[in-house]
């Protein structure tokens, strides 16, 4: 018997930061395994990036022989093309997190309304979009989830911290 309920369909949003493309990209090829119907949004100068130093325009079309419902989507990150964030990080952290998240609404908005896209049942977003993605999910009126892709030496603090006061000894502001 054929299950004739549709797939579910999520929304992957990339961080544009070294350390969080490739994490989002095998969390996407392994929820499309797992028959999801996935959209990868990615920001145009990450997807230069990529597309450089590789011959293909799709980031995931080494995988086309897998069947994988995956869409790939780009958009502005509001920088210039030649803008360099090594030499201004807080210009480009403001960008990422006023100017990219207006143009991933504007995206999610469009594939919403698109008749040939299926409803999407949720967004899940990069920890560094946290409070960015609540925002955009509360009015598109769809869940969100955060993918935490942090490398355990940056997880197990972010973990401990809440229990740092309960159980670390007591400081009387001296050094020893």
């Amino acid at each position: 018997m054929v299950d004739s309920r549709p797939k579910p369909h999520a929304i992957l949003v990339c961080c544009p930061l070294q350390g969080h493309v490739i994490p989002t990209i095998h969390l996407t090829i392994k929820l499309a395994q797992k028959g999801f119907t996935i959209t990868f949004i990615n920001t145009q100068s990450t997807h230069d990036q990529i597309t450089q130093k590789n011959s293909q325009d799709d980031i995931f079309s080494s995988y086309q022989g897998f069947r994988l419902d995956t869409r790939y989507m780009t958009v502005s990150d509001g920088l210039p093309v030649k803008f360099r964030p090594v030499i201004e990080p807080y210009q480009f952290l403001a960008a990422l997190l006023h100017v990219f998240s207006a143009h991933v609404e504007e995206a999610l908005l469009k594939i919403m309304e698109s008749e040939n896209d299926p409803p999407v049942n949720c967004l899940i977003a990069d920890s560094f979009f946290r409070c960015v993605s609540r925002k955009i999910s509360q009015e598109i009126w769809t869940f969100v989830h955060i993918f935490l892709d942090r490398a355990s030496f940056g997880f197990y603090p972010l973990l401990s911290s809440s229990s740092l006061g309960v159980k670390h000894f007591g400081c009387t502001g001296k050094p020893p």
